[in-house]
């Protein structure tokens, strides 16, 4: 489905010479309480290596994003969690709601917040972000990784997280237990409450982690940052992405 606005007229002395229109695409995933919103030449994060933005509650929207804030906000606890990436938004709903009566709210959010020209992502969180891309990138460039360590992230860089983008999720890399063999990863978007997840987790990024890497063993999807223990959250870094033009 494709919605078009237009941006609201200005004084005339302001008034563009042809006003931009905004196209706004939804793309169905294969979790059926995901839908992935994609605007037309609209980017919410600062570049493409910027890690995907994942918001979970109201609380966690007033530090992070006024858009995802007023999603939340449109209709009582019926939004389970929101994901930016560089050029889409996926949105999950609670199992007991329909989209044929978010769909149009969302749109409309989307469309006049866009339109008016406000920031997706909070200034101050943006700057956290802009921070994290640039430690990530550092320390990328200027220590010494463990190679199995460097390996894994290549491979969910270059060979799964596109697709799993595509689906309008995202995989974080968060360890690797060398004792055990066990990389531990977190499932955000529409990819954390799929009922395919686990198949996706094991038969696809499981094997594929172990065809190419001997030393692992075992793939495990790590819950979310309430539940885990302190050690885990302080481990946590998002996955490098190799730099690419705008689209």
């Amino acid at each position: 489905m494709i919605m078009f606005a237009s941006r609201s007229i200005r004084p005339r002395q302001f008034l563009p010479t042809q006003l931009r229109r905004l196209f706004i695409q939804t793309q169905l995933t294969p979790n059926e309480n995901a839908l992935k919103f994609v605007p037309s030449e609209f980017k919410f994060l600062p570049s493409s290596t910027t890690p995907t933005l994942e918001v979970s509650n109201v609380k966690d929207a007033l530090n992070k994003s006024e858009l995802a804030f007023k999603l939340f906000s449109a209709n009582d606890k019926s939004i389970e969690s929101i994901l930016f990436g560089y050029n889409f938004i996926t949105v999950v709903k609670g199992e007991q709601h329909n989209w044929s009566l978010l769909k149009p709210e969302i749109f409309s959010i989307l469309t006049e917040h866009l339109n008016s020209g406000q920031a997706v992502i909070n200034q101050d969180y943006m700057e956290i972000l802009r921070q994290q891309t640039e430690e990530a990138d550092e320390a990328d460039e200027y220590e010494d990784e463990d190679e199995v360590i460097a390996l894994i992230t290549e491979l969910l860089t270059t060979r799964i997280q596109p697709a799993i983008q595509e689906d309008g999720g995202d995989i974080k890399f968060v360890k690797f237990d060398e004792d055990t063999g066990t990389v531990h990863l977190k499932l955000i978007g529409a990819c954390k409450s799929c009922s395919s997840s686990e198949i996706t987790l094991k038969n696809g990024i499981e094997e594929m982690l172990k065809f190419y890497i001997d030393e692992v063993k075992h793939v495990q999807q790590i819950a979310d940052e309430e539940d885990q223990p302190e050690s885990i959250i302080n481990d946590y870094r998002p996955i490098k992405k190799e730099q690419s033009s705008s689209l």
